[in-house]
């Protein structure tokens, strides 16, 4: 419970404000809820904020207050989408190691920064985003592969 200091009552229009107003609720920018809760994981505020950073840093940070506010809706999607898939891998036990997600982030980071993860670590959080986030969707999309292979692969016939 806060108290806010304020002057004494004073008439807004027909509305009358006291002068000692109290607030029942703290606002606590570090608190973070879940923004979707997909099968019993969670996708936060902060997920989505770190994958919109590096949309937002691949267009050089030239994009209009509306168009971000629909990639924010897209990249909750994406996200829901990402966590699903990862979920069916697991179903169908399908794991990804964690040294697979770390050979293919190093192998983005050889390609955008000459072999340095670190810098790629860098720019990731100079960005507003960070390795967890861009991992996350490594492994999501290395698990949709494998499990789009075995279960559909074997199906195909090319001739």
């Amino acid at each position: 419970m806060t108290r806010c200091a304020s002057p004494p009552a004073s008439p807004q229009g027909n509305i009358v404000i006291p002068g000692d107003v109290t607030l029942f609720a703290q606002n606590n920018p570090n608190l973070r809820k879940a923004t979707a809760v997909v099968n019993g994981d969670i996708v936060t505020g902060t997920d989505v904020d770190q994958r919109l950073a590096l949309i937002v840093a691949a267009n050089n940070n030239k994009l209009a207050a509306e168009e971000v506010q629909r990639l924010r809706l897209q990249v909750l999607r994406n996200l829901i989408d990402e966590t699903l898939q990862i979920q069916a891998a697991k179903v169908a036990d399908i794991d990804i190691e964690d040294a697979e997600v770390d050979q293919t982030y190093a192998r983005v980071a050889q390609q955008n920064f000459g072999q340095n993860t670190k810098a790629m670590d860098a720019y990731l959080n100079r960005v507003g985003s960070s390795p967890a986030s861009l991992k996350r969707q490594i492994r999501g999309e290395l698990s949709w592969q494998r499990l789009l292979r075995r279960n559909v692969q074997p199906f195909v016939n090319v001739s």
